[in-house]
């Protein structure tokens, strides 16, 4: 499922000043400027407000990106520039810096004229700016090629695509129904860590006041949504109109719980939801058909894997909720489930997905609650585990692999799908532990593992690539 969302970028071009000598430099630089931000376009919004060739024309320049919400600034030596017109800017913003080394010509032959050469001579601009940021202790990040390189643009995308996303995870708003499951210590999470180190914010949801919303709410919004169900999913035959319209109504109050207090994504513990006695049924439904809108979700309390759902379906438009249950050495994979939760638009395409009653009984509700069973549709993928280190600090690792071929089955009755890691099972199972990986991740389509770890770097959080 692709993201149509780009990055917000400020173009930072650079010229010294000597060559306004010769009026047409400027002229060629602004238009080589305009150039690269139609190049970029398709993966990122690009403001270029012109060549900036003194310290004044850099300080506005950047103060405008910081002002207009920028996610990255792309520092470009047009032609040469002296470090010092942009190092006093540069190290005060809080935005990222990437460096493209880059030029508009793209081979020296004999018919190239020292008047090209002046105009394509960037790349010395580009050392010294390099060497002072370096000097100073500022994070910078810096990728070498022509513009027009496909190569080239896969790592300035990938980039675009990091720095958007540390900017979201900084936003990033996470519920809680409940508490984390007691001894499951993988994903214990200090909140005020979770915060200070990438911005992510954990707020509490009163389950009385998730009942009382669920209770009244609006009753054709209700009859929209089961009339939905009964469109898009094969409802087990003995699934009563009350069971269906309890997991109905707790879908709708966290629907708008959700986005009344602008979260991205919760987690829920189903024996919290047990002993409180507030909820009629557990949210299995909810938390797929949340899922498929773009909500990342944890089980048993997990609010790391929900921001690394949230933080997936950000940056690849999808993502599912998802756990190693089972080796499956003949196949060299891994059977990956849970109790019930999974995000339905990955499911099979050839397959129906079906609208079950939970069998799985380790939780006493009013009322059974209901869940989307299906296998996902088979790809390439990567998975995602946000984790903690021994001193505390947060971490990815992540993988990629495909998820395998395997129609569902149908004794399993939930969601379920087979992953294989790039490279042999049991390397990687040891590799993934040995790096610290919870037992809940996220997974999404395709190649992501490279973003991911430029991500990591732009939280200042470590990331362990394991396939």
């Amino acid at each position: 499922m692709p993201n149509a969302k780009k990055a917000q970028v400020g173009l930072l071009g650079l010229m010294i000043e000597l060559y306004d000598i010769w009026p047409d430099i400027k002229v060629n630089m602004t238009q080589f400027g305009q150039e690269l931000v139609k190049t970029l376009s398709p993966f990122a919004d690009v403001e270029f407000p012109g060549v900036c060739n003194t310290r004044e024309q850099v300080d506005a320049a950047v103060a405008g990106f910081e002002a207009s919400g920028k996610d990255l600034i792309m520092v470009v030596c047009l032609t040469y520039a002296p470090s010092h017109i942009a190092l006093p800017a540069l190290l005060h913003t809080r935005l990222p810096i990437l460096i493209f080394n880059t030029q508009e010509m793209y081979a020296v032959t004999q018919d190239t004229r020292s008047a090209d050469t002046t105009k394509n001579h960037g790349m010395h601009g580009v050392q010294d700016l390099a060497n002072v940021l370096l000097r100073a202790g500022r994070e910078f990040h810096l990728v070498t090629g022509h513009y027009r390189d496909p190569r080239t643009l896969e790592q300035i995308t990938e980039w675009c695509d990091a720095a958007r996303l540390s900017r979201f995870m900084h936003h990033l708003r996470i519920g809680l129904i409940g508490y984390p499951m007691e001894g499951m210590g993988d994903f214990g999470i200090d909140e005020t860590a979770f915060l200070a180190q990438i911005g992510v914010q954990v707020s509490h949801i009163a389950m009385k006041e998730l009942a009382q919303k669920a209770q009244a709410a609006p009753a054709e919004a209700i009859a929209r949504q089961m009339a939905f169900d009964r469109q898009h999913f094969q409802i087990q035959e003995g699934i009563t109109a009350a069971e269906h319209e309890a997991s109905s109504r707790l879908e709708w109050a966290l629907r708008e719980m959700l986005q009344a207090r602008g979260m991205h994504g919760f987690a829920s513990h189903f024996l919290a939801v047990g002993e409180d006695g507030w909820l009629d049924t557990l949210p299995f439904l909810a938390s797929a058909k949340l899922l498929g809108e773009g909500y990342g979700f944890g089980g048993e309390g997990d609010v790391t894997s929900a921001a690394a759902g949230a933080m997936m379906a950000e940056l690849t438009g999808a993502a599912n909720f998802t756990e190693m249950f089972s080796m499956d050495f003949a196949g060299n994979a891994a059977l990956m489930m849970h109790m019930g939760e999974g995000n339905w638009r990955m499911a099979r395409q050839d397959e129906p997905i079906r609208l079950l009653r939970s069998t799985l009984g380790l939780v006493s509700v009013r009322v059974d609650p209901l869940l989307l069973a299906f296998s996902l549709q088979p790809g390439d993928a990567t998975l995602v585990s946000l984790t903690t280190l021994a001193n505390g600090r947060l971490k990815f690792v992540v993988a990629e692999g495909r998820v395998l071929d395997f129609p569902y089955v149908s004794d399993l009755g939930r969601p379920h799908y087979k992953f294989q890691p790039n490279g042999d099972l049991s390397d990687f199972l040891t590799r993934f532990s040995l790096e610290g990986g919870s037992h809940h991740q996220a997974l999404s389509y395709g190649h992501w593992a490279s973003t991911v770890e430029k991500i990591a770097r732009l939280l200042e959080i470590d990331c362990a690539r394991v396939s």
